[in-house]
């Protein structure tokens, strides 16, 4: 009886390990060859916030831009990222925020560059964005929707991280 059970686990067991090596033989799941780098806007959320700013504090973002790749010592050249701000975007995020209210942060508040570059070597890009809040008025929350607006010949922008927004709610 103890024979039995010993051949059984055994023979079990040869057969569990033998059907492991039909995976050798695979695709990989990801083909990184083939892949197209996608750069986005990394945040967990797509709201970073700035609370209960008093006029003349003036506030920064630290905006992050990155793109996909195996390993950043691929990178061999400077990848440029344009940035624009959508306009639309208050409207988008106020619907789909019932009593959110914001409005558009002026553009004499901050300066936002046209184009960020993305060293050779790397993958990540941050850079500060400062809001002067000395003409925005106390109680009213103002809304920045940046968004990736383009992108060199080879790399696409991400569907779900192409754009942020950047909310100063004052106090």
């Amino acid at each position: 009886m103890k024979t039995k059970r010993i051949s059984f686990y055994a023979g079990a067991t040869l057969c569990f390990l033998l059907s492991f090596t039909s995976c050798l033989n695979d695709d990989p799941l990801v083909d990184w060859d083939a892949m197209i780098p996608v750069i986005e806007l990394p945040y967990n959320s797509h709201n970073v916030s700035k609370t209960k700013v008093t006029p003349d504090e003036n506030v920064t973002f630290d905006l992050l831009i990155n793109y996909t790749i195996p390993d950043k010592k691929d990178s061999k050249t400077e990848i440029p990222v344009g940035l624009s701000v959508n306009e639309a975007g208050v409207e988008t995020y106020n619907n789909a925020n019932p009593n959110a209210g914001y409005e558009l942060l002026p553009s004499s508040a901050y300066t936002l560059p046209a184009v960020v570059v993305i060293a050779p070597g790397t993958q990540l890009v941050e850079f500060p964005l400062e809001v002067n809040t000395s003409q925005l008025e106390p109680k009213k929350k103002y809304l920045l929707p940046v968004v990736i607006s383009s992108v060199p010949s080879g790399y696409t922008v991400s569907g779900n991280f192409g754009h942020v927004y950047l909310r100063v709610d004052m106090n």
